[in-house]
C-alpha cells in the first residue's frame, strides 16, 4: 500500500511546483512553499498578487473527502483572489487511508499556524480568512470555531477574521459515516480510515458519537450554550440540489452562527440552479469571473464589508 501511495502522490507533490516554475499563474508571482511536517503533502503554497491591496490573507483547504487532492490544485482560486489584491495560501494535508482521520484536521491547525508565523516573519500584521471546499470546508470551520483545538495547537484565534464555506461538510458524519457501505465492508472501510480511540467502528451510532468533537455544527451548538462562539463572520455557498453534502446541514450551521453572533455575521448564498451539484460547486466556483458571476461578486462584496 505504501508503494502505491508513493506512485499516486509523487506527481502532484513533487512535479506541481516544477510545473509552476514553467507555467506561473496569470496574476501571481512564483508560489512559495512552507513545509510544516515530514509528509510531502504537509506544506502550504502561497501565491502573492503583483500588488497586495488587502492586509488579510485567504487560507484555503482543498476538497476531496480527505482522500485526494493537493495544495497545488488551488491555482485557479489563487488567480481569483490575487486579482482582487489578496494574498492566497493553500494548505496541504495528509490523506486517508494512509493517515487516518483526524490527522487531516490536525494538519489544518498546524498549517494555518505556520502560515501566520511566516506572515509575521515578513512583517505582515493582517489576519487570515479561512475557507475550504467540501471536506476542506470542514477543516476551515474547525480552525475558525474550535476553541479547544486552537489552544492545543497554539493557534491565535483572534487572527482568524472570517470563514468561507464552499459546499462545506459541516457534520463529520455526513461524509465519514453515511458514505461507508453497510455491513462488514463498511466496517472495514471505517476501520481503515478512522483513528477514534474507544470507538466501535462496527456500530454506526458509536462512530457518529465519536465524530461529534470534529463536527463544526456540533461544536458551534455546544459553544453557543456557553456563549463562547468565536466572533468569526461566516459566508457560505451551497447548491440547493447538492445530494452529497446536504444543504440542510449548512442551513442549520448558518442559523446557529446567526443566533450566536447576530444575523449580520451569517450569510448563506443558496444557488437554485439544479446544475450546482456538489462537484460543480466545489470544482468550478473559482473558475468564474468575479465581474459577472453573482456568487463571486457577492463573496467579495461581503469580504469588503466584514474585513
Amino acid at each position: 500500500m505504501g508503494a502505491v501511495y508513493e506512485v499516486l502522490s509523487t506527481p502532484a507533490a513533487y512535479l506541481m511546483p516544477a510545473y509552476y516554475d514553467a507555467h506561473p499563474p496569470l496574476r501571481s508571482t512564483k508560489p512559495t512553499l512552507i513545509p510544516f511536517g515530514r509528509d510531502r503533502l504537509q506544506h502550504v503554497v502561497v501565491w502573492e498578487p503583483e500588488v497586495v491591496t488587502h492586509a488579510e490573507t485567504v487560507v484555503w483547504f482543498h476538497g476531496g473527502g480527505y482522500l485526494v487532492g493537493t495544495s497545488e490544485s488551488m491555482n485557479n482560486a489563487a488567480d481569483v483572489y490575487n486579482a482582487q489584491g489578496y494574498r492566497f495560501a493553500s494548505v496541504g494535508f495528509r490523506l486517508m487511508p494512509w493517515q487516518r482521520f483526524p490527522a487531516q484536521v490536525y494538519d489544518a491547525f498546524v498549517g494555518v499556524r505556520e502560515t501566520l508565523l511566516w506572515l509575521s516573519s515578513r512583517g505582515e500584521k493582517g489576519g487570515v480568512v479561512v475557507g475550504g471546499s467540501s471536506a476542506g470546508g470542514m477543516s476551515a470551520a474547525l480552525v475558525a470555531y474550535d476553541l479547544e483545538l486552537q489552544k492545543r495547537y497554539g493557534l491565535d484565534g483572534s487572527k482568524v477574521l472570517a470563514f468561507v464555506s464552499c459546499a462545506a461538510v459541516l457534520d463529520a458524519a455526513d461524509m465519514l459515516v453515511d458514505y461507508a457501505p453497510p455491513g462488514p465492508v463498511g466496517t472495514a472501510v471505517l476501520r481503515s480510515g478512522l483513528d477514534l480511540p474507544g470507538c466501535d467502528v462496527s456500530d454506526r451510532d458509536s462512530v457518529r458519537a465519536a465524530l461529534r468533537p470534529f463536527s463544526p455544527l456540533d461544536i458551534v451548538r455546544t459553544e453557543a450554550v456557553d456563549g463562547v462562539v468565536p466572533p468569526v463572520p461566516y459566508f457560505g455557498v451551497h447548491g440547493v440540489a447538492d445530494e452529497t453534502s446536504p444543504i440542510e446541514t449548512e442551513r442549520a450551521f448558518a442559523a446557529e452562527i446567526s443566533r450566536a453572533l447576530g444575523p449580520s455575521s451569517s450569510t448563506l448564498h443558496e444557488v437554485e440552479d439544479p446544475r450546482w451539484q456538489h462537484m460543480v460547486t466545489t470544482v468550478t466556483m473559482h473558475k468564474r469571473q468575479v465581474e459577472t458571476d453573482p456568487v463571486l461578486s457577492h463573496l467579495f462584496s461581503w469580504l469588503d464589508d466584514v474585513l
